[in-house]
């Protein structure tokens, strides 16, 4: 049974191998946002309950972290310690694959080069039409201001989403998967944004939020699957993006490009599952 789940990794071997020399059999396991500590023996789970209260009241006394170094665990960081502390960059570039990170690298390159000031988004090619007709020979800029950032606030909350939720989505279902949700959630958004408010846009939020919807839900329609999102980070986005409406967050905010984009998302995500099934139920 699962006892606990840790945030931090360190924290949960601490108390793994302080367990450990109590002679409480457990292990570790971790998804994409936690890390579980999982008893083996049932029985002692009201033992386990009292000494992980004692811990959490004070993780940081020298015996939880000692104990490491007692149960003979000090090698634990070359492989578990080493998915959040160690190898920084291997630990990068294994989350996610190579569509994630070029998006990743180009909205980077194009933000340095703005605030650098060789580039001014809203007069570029890459924003948004600004009247109508749309000239259909120009059909990038459906998609492109979503490459568009314009403060550090701004771009570092949608990379690292991004790149935590688009990793796992094309680790576990492929690039033409993540193409498909980035192109449906960044068309959808971009319009919304403009016909509810105006042409003078930007930014990946929108498609930020198509993946929030399409990993909660997807996870909710399908129990097992590793393309999930957990409902407390679930309700903080939600939470993040009715506070944008009510103008109480410290930037502007494309409020509706994030509401559109969390709505095709969780379109994307019924849908998948739906076919998911009938492909199942056809075998």
């Amino acid at each position: 049974m699962v006892l606990h789940q840790f945030q931090n990794l360190r924290l949960a071997q601490a108390f793994s191998d302080y367990l450990t020399l109590l002679d409480i059999k457990n292990s570790i396991s971790h998804d994409n946002f936690s890390y579980q500590l999982i008893l083996a023996d049932l029985t002692e789970q009201t033992k386990a309950e009292m000494e992980l209260s004692l811990f959490l009241q004070n993780p940081n006394q020298e015996k939880y972290f000692s104990a490491s170094w007692q149960s003979g665990n000090t090698d634990t960081p070359r492989s578990e310690l080493a998915y959040e502390n160690s190898h920084l960059i291997r630990n990068f570039t294994q989350h996610a694959g190579w569509l994630t990170h070029t998006i990743f690298i180009v909205c980077l390159f194009i933000y340095a080069i703005s605030a650098l000031g060789f580039f001014q988004p809203m007069q570029s090619p890459l924003a948004f039409f600004t009247h109508q007709p749309f000239d259909f020979t120009e059909s990038w800029r459906f998609i492109t201001p979503a490459f568009l950032h314009f403060s550090a606030l701004h771009i570092v909350f949608n990379l690292l989403w991004w790149w935590q939720l688009a990793g796992v989505v094309e680790k576990q279902q492929g690039k033409q998967r993540l193409l498909l949700i980035f192109l449906f959630s960044a068309i959808a958004s971009n319009l919304a944004q403009y016909f509810l408010v105006s042409p003078y846009f930007g930014g990946l939020s929108g498609v930020v939020y198509g993946l929030v919807g399409y990993c909660w839900l997807f996870g909710v329609l399908n129990k097992n699957s590793k393309v999930n999102l957990p409902n407390s980070y679930f309700v903080f986005l939600l939470v993040w993006l009715l506070f944008g409406f009510v103008d109480l967050l410290p930037i502007n905010v494309a409020n509706y490009a994030h509401l559109v984009g969390l709505l095709a998302g969780l379109f994307l995500a019924f849908v998948s599952s739906k076919l998911k099934l009938s492909k199942k139920q056809q075998r």
